[in-house]
């Protein structure tokens, strides 16, 4: 049931995939932030809540428009939809736990008491996120966290139960964080163009973009378009492309045994002398060297994709 994830994966919405147990809708994770592509998990967002904790290492997470900075023994909790980043801090491991679960483990069936008075208004009017930890009086999530992760490990007979008695403390402990406003929580119209202009982008990624085009994909003027990405991921536009074409080059690099220059070209680079010196200046290798050195740390069996 623990997995440990090297890629985010999307559906043709945008939106993270997640691999569920039957009838428990809930994905755990249990793996480093560097098994991703330069120790980056990008810009995503999913339906499900989150919870996540830091074992060790240091980790700069980009939730929603704020930055904030996980510690070893620190973790924070994602609401949903709200767009999301984990980029590794330090070069040692960032070893990181996580639970990508539906709000219908808690809330039951829905109009039940556990709907409307306590998951609903968090995922309505709900803080986007909160940061944990135990210098601040946390330490009741991590015990949370850490029966429902030892359940999971173990899974006895009915642990799933054990599971969701975890996770609705957590829930109900995230919502004595904040009180209820009254309002409906609704994404900023900002993040949901933001969401628009990636999901576009992620379908040319193989084409030749400029910012008026990514713009464009969300009814945008080129200034609002330059705003909201530095507003919520901290790059421009154009930078934003060049490292997600990078990491999508990583990814096939990987898992499969394509030539570099038709990597290069599905990815958007027309010169693969410039493709080769942009992905060594992201990922500290050459595309060639990087391909050898991940084959010879994860050891895959079997022949690569062609």
């Amino acid at each position: 049931m623990i997995r440990t994830p090297d890629t985010i994966f999307t559906d043709t919405h945008g939106k993270e995939f997640q691999e569920k147990e039957h009838l428990f809708a809930l994905t755990v994770n249990d793996g480093d932030i560097h098994q991703f592509a330069a120790g980056h998990i990008s810009s995503h967002w999913h339906k499900e809540l989150e919870i996540f904790l830091l074992l060790e290492g240091c980790v700069r997470a980009g939730i929603a428009d704020r930055i904030c900075r996980l510690n070893a023994g620190e973790g924070c909790f994602i609401n949903t939809e709200v767009i999301h980043s984990f980029t590794a801090e330090t070069a040692h491991a960032c070893r990181y736990r996580s639970f990508v679960f539906s709000s219908d483990i808690i809330a039951g069936t829905p109009g039940s008491i556990f709907d409307t008075a306590y998951v609903r208004p968090v995922l309505e009017n709900g803080i986007p996120y909160y940061q944990f930890q135990k210098e601040n009086g946390d330490d009741y999530y991590f015990e949370q966290f850490e029966h429902a992760f030892t359940a999971c490990t173990a899974e006895p007979y009915g642990y799933e139960f054990q599971v969701r008695n975890a996770l609705s403390n957590i829930l109900l402990y995230v919502k004595s964080k904040k009180p209820d406003t009254g309002e409906r929580r609704i994404p900023p119209v900002q993040e949901a163009r933001l969401k628009e202009m990636l999901l576009w982008i992620d379908r040319h990624l193989d084409s030749h973009i400029t910012v008026s085009e990514i713009a464009a994909s969300a009814n945008i003027c080129t200034r609002e378009c330059q705003r909201i990405f530095h507003h919520y991921l901290h790059y421009s536009p154009m930078e934003y492309l060049q490292r997600k074409r990078i990491f999508y080059a990583a990814r096939l690099l990987s898992d499969t045994a394509r030539p570099v220059t038709d990597i290069a070209l599905q990815c958007g680079f027309s010169n693969p002398g410039y493709f080769s010196m942009q992905f060594r200046r992201l990922m500290d290798a050459a595309p060639s060297e990087y391909r050898a050195a991940v084959r010879k740390s994860f050891q895959k069996s079997g022949p690569a994709e062609t």
